[in-house]
């Protein structure tokens, strides 16, 4: 009989995970066709969205299957766990107030970016920036003004971990240019996303700390090109967001 720690074990769990993921990326199938995605026998995927249906992982509704409430009350505990993450969320929307530009909290988990909060108002989000998306630390802004806030073996520990793969051009891939970067970061207190995930997107982002010196995580504004860049507007950006990083770490060190 397998342990608890055994491979077979593991491969069930990364079943039903892949799973939970294929419904989210397609937003609900059928088991035939997650089965044809995942190439694995419709009988071992009704099987493993049966259980998920029972803990309401999944829901069913005819033949289709979709995510179930039971994630969206998980995920919000990741949000809440922490006193810094609930007022984060005042914040990122006063950010968007001030700056009218898709505003973002961020929190570095696992050695990635994940979103906690985005405030945009009635404008259109970007697909990569939904709530619980994980992005890579080393091209991002917020993500880059998170490194510069960490011991340095910790950023080794990440960059072993993830590398520091290429999404553009733009991409910083090379260790020596991401800590000479990091420096610059720490110096003018902001970081800058100059279309390195994304082409035609730019960001600037700001740690937010702990009076201990932890790392919280960070703000960041998110907007196109014509939006961000310009040294004026690249300045005032700055100062704005970095003003709402102080305010934060402020309110939560009177807490």
């Amino acid at each position: 009989m397998p342990t608890d720690d055994s491979p077979t074990t593991l491969r069930t769990t990364a079943t039903s995970i892949a799973i939970l993921k294929q419904l989210e990326a397609i937003d609900g199938a059928r088991v035939s066709e997650i089965a044809e995605r995942m190439d694995k026998p419709k009988s071992t995927i009704h099987g493993h969205l049966a259980t998920l249906k029972q803990e309401q992982f999944v829901i069913k509704e005819g033949d289709f299957y979709f995510i179930g409430p039971e994630l969206l009350r998980l995920g919000n505990q990741v949000r809440t766990r922490e006193p810094a993450f609930v007022l984060a969320r005042q914040f990122t929307e006063r950010l968007f107030e001030e700056t009218r530009l898709r505003s973002i909290f961020t929190v570095e988990m696992g050695g990635k970016a994940v979103f906690l909060h985005t405030a945009s108002g009635s404008k259109m989000g970007w697909s990569h920036e939904q709530l619980g998306n994980r992005l890579f630390l080393h091209n991002t802004a917020v993500g880059k003004a998170i490194l510069a806030e960490l011991p340095e073996p910790r950023i080794e520990q990440i960059i072993d971990r993830w590398g520091l793969p290429r999404e553009t051009e733009n991409t910083t891939t090379d260790r020596e240019a991401l800590f000479g970067e990091l420096e610059r970061v720490r110096e003018q207190g902001y970081a800058v996303n100059r279309a390195e995930n994304f082409n035609e997107l730019y960001a600037i982002g700001v740690a937010a700390t702990r009076r201990s010196g932890d790392v919280i995580g960070g703000f960041s504004v998110t907007g196109p090109a014509h939006s961000v860049t310009g040294e004026d507007r690249k300045a005032e950006l700055a100062h704005t967001v970095k003003d709402i990083v102080s305010e934060f770490e402020l309110e939560l060190a009177l807490a």
